[in-house]
């Protein structure tokens, strides 16, 4: 029974947030319409899709330099706010991953930690200030308490959905305090975050990839 992630798998986790990223650009537009300047869906389309032209020319046998390789393409693509710090999670979840041919549940929670952080330092951001930290943040919880707990794959990354995905819920009751949203402030109140709704979106990824493989990835 496999309870890893390898460089294929990961390869293929990324054209699935490439494909929800693209699906959603039209809603994540909206949501950012009404705090930022209405552009984050067509940013993270086009950045996954510069992402998935490219992974032909990764190593297929390195996970950390697959993610850093694509974290260069991300930033060199979508020079946006959201785009640098996609890129940035991407890159230190490489560093933590080089030389890795799969990724255990401690792994994968090792790489989300790392993505946090690198979140938090580019960012200057903490929880609960409305950004995508919102969603990564109960993501990397998630994971922790699933490898607590002695969970699958499978079990630890559907964990990680529900709790991006309630966690970018949960932002529609916060302020925001940072960026271009941050000009709104009460007025923020009532609205979904989009940079916390696409670290959502991330997670849906690996979620999509993992119940769509064969019984014996779990």
């Amino acid at each position: 029974m496999k309870a890893t992630l390898n460089v294929n798998d990961l390869k293929n986790i990324l054209k699935e947030i490439s494909t929800i990223m693209d699906e959603n650009k039209d809603y994540l537009c909206k949501l950012d319409g009404a705090l930022g300047d209405g552009d984050i869906g067509l940013t993270m389309s086009k950045g996954f899709k510069a992402v998935i032209q490219n992974l032909p020319q990764t190593p297929d046998d390195n996970i950390g330099v697959m993610l850093m390789n694509s974290a260069v393409v991300m930033g060199e693509t979508v020079a946006s706010t959201m785009g640098t710090l996609m890129a940035t999670a991407l890159i230190r979840g490489g560093k933590v991953t080089q030389g890795k041919t799969e990724l255990s549940v401690e792994d994968l929670l090792n790489m989300i930690t790392a993505m946090v952080q690198a979140l938090m330092d580019r960012g200057k951001a903490k929880a609960g200030d409305k950004t995508v930290l919102d969603s990564f943040i109960p993501a990397m919880d998630a994971v922790e308490e699933a490898l607590n707990q002695g969970k699958t794959m499978k079990e630890a990354l559907n964990d990680a959905f529900a709790a991006a995905e309630n966690g970018a819920k949960r932002t529609i009751d916060m302020q925001s305090r940072h960026g271009r949203a941050g000009r709104y402030l009460e007025r923020s109140i009532g609205l979904q975050d989009p940079g916390a709704t696409v670290g959502a979106l991330f997670f849906k990824g690996f979620c999509n990839y993992i119940n769509s493989c064969s019984s014996s990835v779990t």
